[in-house]
């Protein structure tokens, strides 16, 4: 991994030695998100129809023969769940790599945009120092994450439907209340997909700020939230406040000292790394 300094870059390009400049973070992408989210539904949609064309026709067949034969006692078989078991894995895989897709996509305009903002705001051009294969590794780990999310939302699906199908078969309620049943699993299920692909590219986009960044030899940053009524209020506090990316437990006092985060709200992470935190790492670079 190449490690330079914008600092020194930049006082070679005539900066005055001992002042500072800011360098913006690459904002996350909206439609990366929309596109890792629409990954997951199609993958919930396919076990969704699946549902509908082999466990629910099985379903009724039972209901029936319950009906026409009282002493029938036995309720759904574990074999009704082979099809949907086999499907699942393999939508797995697909949505595993689209989202790998999605993510090396997302890796590649991150470099592009970091350059832009260097050029843009510190009138350094860093196409000499800048690599693709800096964050490969990175990467590599982001999508072996993603994968076992989304193998994880799947299997949770999986048994969320096995247990409705179980539940209402003991019960011998009608198709009518499984499929309603169902539909409520489905629907939590489609809320999770939402949040893990909100998340996790929030999170993907906040680790590229600070890999880059810090390779660039930026270690403070200033944190920046969306000031907006949806910041968290530990992370309001942080608003403005100079922070160091080796240690995210601490902040730079109006004194110049370092003191502890736990004083002004418990912040314990880097922007971006709570759940659905918007917030962002400005880096400050001093020449």
């Amino acid at each position: 991994m190449l490690h330079y300094s914008l600092a020194k870059l930049g006082r070679a390009a005539g900066r005055a030695k001992g002042t500072k400049a800011e360098l913006p973070p690459v904002q996350a992408r909206l439609a990366g998100e929309k596109e890792y989210y629409a990954a997951l539904r199609s993958m919930l949609a396919e076990m969704a129809r699946e549902t509908r064309e082999s466990i629910i026709p099985l379903y009724q067949l039972e209901i029936e023969r319950k009906r026409t034969q009282p002493a029938v006692t036995v309720d759904a078989e574990p074999n009704w769940f082979n099809r949907i078991g086999l499907l699942r894995m393999a939508l797995v895989r697909i949505a595993s790599n689209t989202v790998g897709r999605i993510l090396n996509l997302e890796g590649l305009r991150h470099t592009e945009n970091f350059m832009a903002a260097a050029k843009r705001a510190l009138g350094i051009d860093i196409r000499a120092v800048v690599r693709q294969e800096d964050i490969e590794d990175y990467v590599r780990e982001a999508i072996a994450r993603n994968t076992s999310l989304i193998t994880g939302l799947s299997d949770d699906l999986q048994k969320r439907i096995e247990q409705a199908v179980y539940e209402n078969s003991i019960a011998g309620n009608s198709v009518k209340t499984l499929r309603k049943t169902l539909m409520e699993q489905f629907g939590i299920a489609d809320r999770r997909a939402k949040l893990i692909a909100r998340d996790q590219m929030g999170k993907f986009n906040s680790d590229l700020n600070r890999i880059r960044q810090t390779q660039a030899g930026v270690d403070e940053y200033g944190f920046s939230t969306s000031a907006d009524e949806r910041v968290r209020g530990t992370h309001h506090a942080m608003e403005g406040r100079t922070c160091k990316w080796a240690d995210p437990t601490v902040y730079r006092a109006d004194d110049g000292s370092w003191r502890s985060r736990s004083g002004i709200g418990g912040v314990q992470k880097h922007p971006g790394q709570d759940i659905k935190c918007r917030c962002v790492g400005r880096g400050i670079v001093r020449f």
